[in-house]
């Protein structure tokens, strides 16, 4: 723990998401303090906190924690621009980081290192010419033993158009990995899922469904935001199966059923939230299926949500979902915002239920 205003920290995190990490930083960590970058912040969150180190691995809208070790500019796009970033980072101080790592385990008598960078800009040398500057770098300051694999520490270089951030990571993986035991190419990353939970503002005993849960993904972060009444399903058995094992893994329990998302065999009216990630017409589904799967499905959304209740909806076909909702009387967009994952840009869809549900609804509405 260090004294003053704690240390320094950033963490990487899905793009997009940067406010809410924001907010449930400032939540759960208390006297933790968001430094605002502009410049800096796409993808990014950099912070101070006084308490334990273990308690920034908590965080649940972020995939990795580092130690702030430092950062400099003027990194020339020519080759000579490798000499500079090896001599900077020999003169940078590696004790803070250090410490704030050795609260999580003992430093080893003998060190073991990597160098690891992500490069974004034009430069006349590659991201492994990038790796083994700042490993010399590393060498010079600290004479480590190299290790790829099996290394005790993994400092991150990394380098933005001339502007080099560099920082030790202090988690072992991801924290995207988490949660689930299977999963398929189009499971849903753990993070995104508890950033729509965040934005359903959820209400401890509510009852949250989730309609194509696929591995369960959302109802398991759903349940780390509190007590709920748990309810998911999906078209096929092995998505339920699947959500089945992992919500098993999680100790989280919920209602699972095999079901049509057009035609829930959920009671009107009694559902507070649905929270789902539909498909995208991508990595599952196409947009001709998708033509078909989302007017039954928001009708059914409108039909099982209580009036006030909410919808969080992560899709990819924003016209198709934008032009079902706009048109449909008793559903309000209140709140969107759009996401990085896998090279692609969904948006996020907060909507709210505004007028009870009748039984014979207008043309619009179906």
């Amino acid at each position: 723990m260090t004294e003053g205003r704690g240390a320094r920290y950033y963490a990487t995190l899905v793009a997009g998401l940067e406010a809410l990490a924001a907010e449930e930083l400032v939540e759960r960590l208390p006297g933790a303090s968001v430094e605002r970058r502009p410049e800096a912040d796409r993808g990014r969150l950099f912070f101070t906190y006084p308490g334990p180190v273990s308690d920034t691995l908590t965080l649940r809208c972020i995939e990795h924690v580092f130690a702030y070790i430092g950062e400099f500019e003027g990194v020339a796009a020519e080759p000579a621009g490798l000499e500079q970033l090896r001599s900077e980072i020999a003169g940078l101080d590696l004790r803070p980081a250090l410490r704030l790592a050795a609260e999580l385990r003992a430093a080893p008598p003998e060190p073991s290192f990597r160098c690891t960078t992500k490069r974004t800009g034009t430069h006349q040398y590659t991201s492994l010419d990038i790796m083994a500057a700042a490993g010399a770098g590393v060498w010079d300051r600290t004479q480590w033993r190299v290790d790829l694999t099996g290394h005790d520490y993994d400092v991150h270089a990394d380098l933005t158009d001339e502007w080099c951030l560099v920082g030790l990571r202090l988690t072992d993986e991801s924290l995207r990995r988490r949660t689930r035991v299977v999963h398929t190419s189009a499971s849903l990353n753990p993070t995104v899922a508890y950033a729509m939970c965040r934005l359903s503002q959820p209400v401890d005993g509510e009852f949250c469904l989730d309609p194509m849960c696929g591995g369960g993904t959302i109802l398991i972060e759903r349940a780390a935001c509190g007590p709920a009444l748990l309810a998911g399903g999906d078209m096929f058995g092995h998505p339920v199966a699947m959500a089945a094992r992992n919500l098993a893994a999680a100790a989280v329990p919920a209602t699972l059923c095999r079901w049509d998302a057009r035609a829930l065999p959920v009671a009107t009216e009694t559902v507070d939230k649905t929270i789902c990630n539909p498909p995208w017409g991508r990595r599952a589904g196409s947009h001709t299926a998708n033509r078909h799967l989302y007017p039954g499905f928001v009708r059914q959304i409108a039909r099982v949500l209580r009036v006030g209740g909410v919808a969080v909806l992560l899709s990819l076909e924003k016209g198709l979902l934008t032009g079902l909702v706009e048109r449909h009387s008793l559903l309000r967009v209140a709140r969107f915002l759009t996401v990085s994952v896998g090279g692609l840009h969904p948006s996020i869809y907060v909507v709210r239920k505004v007028g009870p549900w009748r039984e014979r609804p207008r043309r619009q509405d179906v």
